[in-house]
């Protein structure tokens, strides 16, 4: 179990998501400790991987549907916590982990009917190393629930140091693990 107060942590798309859907008491008392000594961090690739989700959501949704897809929309930028921009040391250090690992590791997924594309995976994949990169630079463990990937960028980042000078590991909690 990871303690709460021992924060701020760095929240990545599938933490956020997680943590959003999630019924397990333990870990709704988690977040409300969490969120009673810290702030929710998340990058903003985080945002825009979210709204566009809603959005996505919003075009496949009949009328009624729509408008509650539009509230949760409206509810989630409403309760954002503390954003953080991709900057000049954020961009340099995505750009090195890219370099470092040009293709996703795991294969394109399938939800709802749907396939993702190759091209589509390629993306996640370059947020995931955008996010992963905030996490370095704003020296703070990352939340997630995508190991396959994120475990992949870690073990470069070790094998490669001297492509991250004075930035350390990259620290994983994995969502299972805060409880």
């Amino acid at each position: 179990m990871v303690d709460p107060a021992s924060g701020p942590l760095l929240f990545d798309t599938s933490a956020e998501s997680w943590l959003a859907r999630t019924r397990s008491f333990e870990a709704v008392s988690w977040i409300r400790q969490y969120l009673s000594h810290h702030q929710v961090h998340i990058s903003a690739i985080t945002v825009m991987e979210r709204v566009c989700g809603y959005s996505l959501l919003w075009q496949r949704a009949d009328g009624a549907q729509r408008e509650h897809v539009e509230a949760r929309r409206v509810s989630y930028l409403a309760t954002l916590g503390r954003v953080w921009p991709v900057d000049g040391a954020i961009a340099v250090v995505a750009a090195e982990i890219m370099a470092l690992l040009p293709d996703p590791p795991t294969p394109p997924r399938r939800s709802h009917r749907l396939a993702e594309s190759r091209q589509e995976r390629l993306v996640r994949w370059r947020f995931d190393g955008m996010i992963a990169a905030t996490s370095l630079v704003a020296r703070m463990p990352l939340v997630h629930n995508n190991a396959a990937d994120f475990e992949w960028i870690r073990s470069a980042i070790e094998r490669s140091p001297e492509r991250f000078p004075n930035l350390g590991p990259l620290e994983l909690i994995r969502c299972a693990s805060l409880i």
